[in-house]
């Protein structure tokens, strides 16, 4: 299939990081960092349409997908954002650009904040710098009341579309095919830790690094969205020096899920305005 990303893993010490790459002729790349529950493929239709333009690296962050489900858990920013480094390290990666959703938002705010240096252009996308009680609270919900497994993939699909309403319905099977696995009795679960809900350390607080990013960045909100109210958004995108805020309609808080159109229409703009496409 034209497009489909290769599979690869590195390992820091013990700990693997599996992660995927859509090959491109294209010098400059982008590393892009899923939410939670999600994993790398989530990008893939974003990724197909960055191709001609960017080199796209998207890894599994740690307790999703085949990355390395850590026992005890340890889920804190400080663990996410040493796994991004090792992994930038690791691949000799330079002037590159990131992108994140949610929690990987926060961790590739945080690498820009603490490796100015590196990064050519940072796009934070749907969650406040400090995100209020209420994240860890929905967490914890989530731990408590969600299925243990679902009967069929559609069951899924039906719980994706909840959250992202404005999402068309096949591209969430297309990921639910590689966010789920059958287990022995036949029936589907979540290729993720379910621990991380209830571990995930949600004491994050990136108001005071944001001064430090040098870089162009792109705050991006959902225009329905309840995870990044829009005048924390102004402020946060007014914070950063090269900072700029822009919302998306018909989206709620999976913005590149709910309108990929939209989502596009803004990023490679961006982008191409910072001269940072096709280099």
């Amino acid at each position: 299939m034209p497009g489909k990303p290769i599979s690869r893993n590195i390992f820091l010490d013990t700990f693997r990081l599996h992660y995927l790459e859509w090959e491109s002729a294209a010098e400059r790349t982008i590393v892009l960092l899923h939410g939670i529950g999600d994993n790398a493929y989530i990008w893939d239709t974003f990724a197909r349409q960055a191709r001609p333009f960017l080199r796209i690296l998207a890894p599994d962050q740690r307790g999703h997908g085949s990355s390395t489900w850590p026992s005890p858990p340890a889920y804190s920013c400080e663990d996410y954002v040493a796994d991004l480094e090792g992994f930038i390290k690791t691949l000799g990666l330079r002037d590159f650009i990131l992108m994140g959703h949610s929690m990987g938002a926060l961790h590739t705010t945080r690498l820009a904040s603490l490796y100015p240096q590196w990064v050519a252009g940072l796009i934070h996308v749907d969650i406040e710098a400090f995100p209020p009680e209420w994240n860890k609270k929905y967490l914890i919900g989530l731990y408590r009341e969600l299925p243990q497994s679902y009967e069929t993939i559609e069951d899924y699909v039906d719980w994706m579309k909840a959250n992202s309403p404005y999402a068309d319905r096949q591209l969430l099977r297309d990921f639910a095919a590689k966010a789920l696995f059958r287990d022995e009795e036949g029936r589907w679960q979540c290729l993720y830790d379910r621990e991380l809900l209830y571990h995930f350390d949600h004491r994050y607080d990136l108001r005071p690094f944001l001064k430090n990013i040098t870089c162009p960045a792109l705050i991006v909100r959902g225009q329905e969205s309840k995870v990044l109210r829009a005048e924390v958004a102004r402020e946060m995108s007014r914070a950063i020096p090269r900072g700029r805020f822009t919302e998306i309609p018909r989206a709620a808080h999976p913005v590149h899920t709910d309108n990929p159109a939209g989502f596009a229409g803004v990023v490679f703009p961006f982008l191409e305005e910072e001269g940072l496409l096709g280099k």
